[in-house]
């Protein structure tokens, strides 16, 4: 299927967590100077408008960005002298010039924001009439966005083909070092397997490569999730036994808040209740620190009151 839109939920608690996550990767592998390699499988149209019908919609925007973004600016102005945490600083100066246009990016457009010259970037999307839009986005973050300067790299492709299996072709890459993105939609049961099949095989060969897959929690898909889980971790383990793993969860309500039914069901009673009641993301070779920076910043946003339910979290190594 090819019906999910990220265009409804861009900018939620979930692109937070995948977000803040992701730019402290980037910044880490920036910290060297040689060129790596960086791989999104499931990329997205790139680029969001929180004043677009589908965003005002569901109102998940501005439950979830906007809502943080105007607590920071807030805590900054009141001068309390404590900064704001690491990974939530670098994250909102990130994105602050998509949001002074009322727009979010996805994951490709910052990574391309942060990549270095003599990079490789490949970003893959199958769904027709995103695949298209990410082309457009890609070019106008060069040119009439300007949220960047225009980099000189080894080879950057926008591929309307299936990023599993192109993960799977192009690893190990010729620049070893670098990292990977995985987040499907998981609007079928079988992402889960084909996260996890992807996952331990491109692990296998890419030992040295640092790959972070974000997953939903879902009450009714909690076996799954956990199954998926458990079985590249045990894999991990097993090709490295002190491979190093993160997880972090990030909740913004509980299992228990949805109900699944039929579609005619949830309808009919009106059940408005999310079914994703928060998200989390497993890290493969997670970078020094990270752990500690997440940690930071999930407290911060547990205690800040942007939400309107306050937020669990965990952040754990396996």
């Amino acid at each position: 299927m090819l019906s999910y839109l990220h265009a409804f939920h861009a900018g939620n608690h979930a692109d937070i967590l995948k977000h803040m996550a992701l730019i402290q990767i980037l910044q880490k592998l920036n910290q060297k100077e040689a060129p790596y390699s960086f791989f999104d499988t499931h990329a997205g149209s790139g680029l969001y408008s929180l004043q677009g019908e589908k965003a005002l919609k569901t109102g998940e925007a501005q439950k979830g960005i906007s809502k943080l973004f105007s607590y920071c600016e807030n805590f900054q102005a009141q001068e309390r002298g404590e900064p704001l945490p690491l990974a939530v600083k670098n994250y909102l100066e990130a994105i602050s010039p998509f949001l002074a246009k009322d727009l979010y990016p996805g994951s490709p457009l910052i990574e391309r924001a942060f990549l270095k010259e003599n990079c490789f970037h490949s970003i893959c999307e199958l769904h027709p009439s995103e695949f298209e839009k990410l082309k457009e986005n890609c070019a106008l973050q060069e040119s009439s966005y300007n949220f960047g300067p225009a980099k000189k790299f080894v080879q950057s492709q926008a591929k309307k083909i299936d990023g599993f299996k192109n993960l799977m072709a192009l690893t190990p890459p010729a620049i070893k070092r670098g990292a990977a993105l995985i987040d499907p939609s998981y609007e079928e049961v079988s992402d889960y397997k084909a996260v996890e099949k992807t996952i331990v095989a491109v692990h296998k060969k890419w030992s040295a490569g640092i790959i972070m897959i974000w997953f939903p929690l879902l009450a009714h898909r909690s076996d799954q999730i956990e199954g998926m889980l458990a079985a590249i971790c045990a894999a991990a383990k097993k090709q490295n036994a002190n491979a190093n793993i993160l997880r972090a969860d990030f909740c913004v309500d509980s299992p228990q808040s949805h109900t699944e039914t039929s579609l005619e069901n949830n309808a009919a009673q009106n059940q408005n209740s999310p079914r994703l009641y928060g998200s989390g993301i497993l890290v493969l070779n997670s970078p020094w620190k990270l752990d500690q920076e997440l940690e930071e910043a999930l407290k911060f946003l547990k205690e800040s009151g942007a939400f309107e339910k306050a937020p669990s979290y965990s952040v754990m190594k396996i």
